[in-house]
């Protein structure tokens, strides 16, 4: 891949005792004007005294003049010269729009604040993309179709496709006007207008998927991946919608971040990173993000068996997460960490029930075995703050690897009362939990739904008409009355 290369000055790193900023990079830019493909790399030599101080300095990109963070830096191992001494860095340029650009480069620490150098001498680049083929489009095996599904209980329920043409989805959310926030794996989130009620119908697909509300493939670089999303139980006032995804860290191993956006018009902007640093599992990682009852945001993170790149005592891996909605630890929190919970393997997704306020956890570990728990708060914790507990533990049914659970709310589908659903794509079904009406603190039945018929079942959700949304690898599909 093509590197652009700007090679910074003497960069002087102040230890924690001073308060200064680095000093400014300077650039041996080309008089004249780059053209690129936006594909390119940028490089430079980050002067530091070893590896110990280059981990703490900090590099962003200004494109005509926004700041932006530089996703996937990497740098060498060793360094480049002694006078002075300097490392070869280099990161992915951000995506950028066809036409003429100016990239500054600055560095920065954290010193209680952000202590920013002046930016470098300007780089001026012309993007010319190159235009790919179309890529044929491959239909995957049992590709999403409408039909009908009878339940153990004669409850028929029918098929519709809302949409498909869709890369990975893992996770979705629906605002209160009914429209759906999809979260793609490789980091594209698109909002899915309002379906009109036609129970019973023809198969109907989207003909056009909208275009994309937020991509975040420029700030979770090439390995990471958009696991989970939530929206504000105030969504219609404050508009935010909350991200979980991996991106590499400046070592190169991946880490969970969990950021806020706005949504204005359809499209989310202003991200502000409330979690970072969190060591992910560096294949297949797993998590979930979910505001409970409480109004406060609950992350299930995997354990990927490290504590927080940034030196934090407390390791986070496997863990449930407890946090205000501007990323701060609840008062309430026991410990004064936003640890909720712990003891966990590889979440596969979290709900509360309704009637008993249980929170239902399907977890998958490395030997195996698929679990269904309740997590309720702890009695007796120290100054009656909040901690979670496992209170009982069930085995779920051989090859249900869960992916993704919710607990029904609604009428539309009354055969659904007083379950969960656990979407399954490894085990290629939708398994509905019948939980004891008389306490719904218990599994009394299972049920696989959709079992071989539209692949794996990726994500669920409950929109607010009650009908059930899944997602496959690619297409959205919901289960409604079956009016025929």
């Amino acid at each position: 891949m093509t590197r652009l290369w700007i090679v910074l000055g003497c960069l002087a790193f102040f230890g924690c005792d001073k308060k200064a900023p680095p000093a400014p990079p300077v650039v041996d830019a080309p008089g004249a004007s780059e053209t690129i493909n936006g594909t390119e790399r940028i490089g430079w030599e980050q002067p530091a005294a070893d590896a110990v101080e280059l981990a703490a300095i900090g590099d962003v990109l200004y494109v005509d003049g926004v700041r932006i963070s530089l996703a996937g830096v990497s740098c060498a191992a060793a360094p480049t010269g002694t006078s002075p001494v300097a490392f070869a860095c280099s990161a992915r340029l951000p995506t950028l729009t066809p036409g003429a650009h100016t990239l500054e480069l600055a560095s920065f620490v954290n010193d209680g604040g952000v202590l920013e150098s002046a930016r470098s001498s300007p780089l001026r680049v012309t993007v010319v993309p190159v235009v790919a083929p179309a890529a044929p489009v491959v239909k995957p095996a049992n590709a999403l179709a409408a039909g009908t599904v009878v339940t153990a209980d004669q409850a028929r329920l029918r098929i519709e496709v809302v949409a498909d043409g869709l890369d990975h989805p893992s996770d979705m959310a629906f605002a209160r006007d009914g429209r759906l926030f999809v979260a793609e794996r490789s980091g594209t989130i698109r909002i899915l207008a309002r379906q009109a009620d036609r129970f019973g119908s023809a198969d109907k697909r989207e003909t056009q998927l909208p275009d994309a509300a937020l991509s975040l493939a420029d700030v979770m670089g090439g390995d990471g991946q958009l696991l989970s999303l939530a929206l504000d139980p105030q969504f219609d006032q404050t508009r935010f919608v909350f991200a979980l995804y991996t991106a590499p860290a400046r070592s190169g191993e991946p880490v969970f971040t969990v950021a806020r956006f706005r949504e204005v018009a359809g499209t989310l902007g202003d991200r502000i990173v409330l979690l970072d640093a969190i060591r992910a599992a560096s294949s297949s990682p797993k998590a979930s993000l979910r505001f409970g009852p409480d109004a406060k945001l609950y992350a299930a993170l995997d354990e990927a068996g490290g504590a927080p790149l940034r030196g934090d005592a407390a390791a986070m891996g496997g863990l449930i997460l407890r946090l205000n909605a501007d990323g701060t630890t609840p008062d309430d929190q026991a410990g004064a960490t936003p640890i909720y919970a712990d003891g966990y393997g590889s979440p596969g997704g979290f709900d509360w029930d309704a009637r008993s306020g249980a929170l239902w956890m399907a977890d998958h570990d490395a030997n195996g075995s698929s679990r269904l728990r309740t997590i309720a708060p702890e009695h007796g914790a120290p100054g009656g703050k909040t901690r979670g507990v496992s209170r009982r533990v069930y085995a779920l049914p051989a090859a249900t690897t869960p992916s993704s659970v919710v607990a029904y709310r609604g009428r539309l589908l009354p055969a659904f009362t007083g379950s969960l659903l656990v979407a399954s794509e490894g085990g290629r079904h939708l398994l509905r939990v019948a939980l004891d009406p008389e306490t719904s603190t218990r599994p009394v039945a299972t049920e696989r739904l959709l079992q071989d018929r539209v692949g794996g079942v990726r994500a669920v959700a409950i929109a607010p008409d009650g009908a059930v949304y899944f997602a496959t690898a690619s297409a959205i599909g919901r289960l409604v009355p079956d009016g025929s």
